[in-house]
């Protein structure tokens, strides 16, 4: 795997896409060309030490639609503080310092024949899983499911979950299938559970809910963590996150942010 870099990327465009989620297009073509689905990149907010730190953003294709995607990558971003909200004043043409790709991606096994993948997202837990839907070979049998509070809660555009046949499902039922995602999973898996693999990203709650229901099945599942970093390299372990045999802790910046479902401790009370 490639030795991350520090990138100056340049700004594309900003989108809003609804009231508290932005859609940031950079050219950043040294990190483009290198990373993999589940990797990351830290984010300098603003050119002074407010704030100090950097903030951790998975990557993501470019948008559907773009003219060119050569050296274009795509964060999606929920405004949850300071660092965020200074990073909506983004223009067009302005330098955002990147480093990156960090964290470990998701492996993708050599035979798929016979299975059905089944990727599964919360919210801006997509972004990964629109990297790894293109990784995958065209050939496999795939279902791609995003979970969101409602409809003005979207993550990616209409245009985009028409063409990546995206199935939705809503909290409050006003798009999609009425209840969270878990409950159309329960749906999809009726026909396919002894041939299924997972591949997943989203909230605390959800991947919880998601491994149990998995461990029950008996079906393989691969998540994506979402969680607090400071560092982002393992230095500062201030994303650790317990092993589920209790022999200790995994450091999601570096062990991570995708891992084995089995091998961690997903309870959302124990994630940073």
């Amino acid at each position: 795997m490639n030795k991350p870099v520090c990138e100056m990327a340049t700004t594309i465009s900003l989108e809003k896409l609804s009231t508290d989620l932005w859609e940031l297009t950079l050219h950043s073509p040294v990190i483009a060309g290198m990373y993999r689905a589940g990797q990351f990149v830290h984010v300098r907010i603003g050119d002074s030490f407010q704030p100090f730190l950097r903030r951790p953003l998975s990557i993501g294709p470019p948008p559907i639609g773009t003219s060119s995607d050569n050296g274009v990558l795509r964060l999606i971003f929920a405004v949850k503080g300071e660092g965020t909200q200074l990073l909506t004043n983004t223009q067009v043409g302005d330098k955002v310092d990147l480093i990156g790709p960090l964290g470990q991606p998701f492996q993708i096994p050599s035979d798929l024949a016979g299975k059905h993948v089944v990727l599964i997202a919360g919210g801006i837990g997509i972004v990964p899983l629109l990297t790894l839907v293109k990784e995958l070979p065209k050939e496999i049998n795939r279902i791609f499911l995003l979970g969101v509070r409602s409809k003005s809660n979207l993550t990616v555009s209409r245009k985009e979950i028409d063409y990546r046949n995206i199935k939705l499902s809503s909290d409050d039922g006003s798009i999609g299938y009425r209840g969270n995602v878990i409950g159309l999973l329960k749906e999809q898996l009726k026909e396919i559970s002894n041939e299924a693999i997972l591949y997943a990203c989203g909230p605390g709650v959800m991947m919880s809910a998601l491994k149990e229901q998995c461990m029950e099945l008996n079906i393989p599942l691969y998540v994506s963590l979402e969680v607090s970093m400071g560092c982002g390299v393992g230095a500062c372990q201030s994303c650790a996150v317990p092993k589920a045999d209790g022999s200790g802790y995994y450091l999601v910046c570096a062990d991570g942010p995708v891992f084995d479902a089995e091998s961690v401790e997903l309870n959302p009370e124990t994630l940073p």
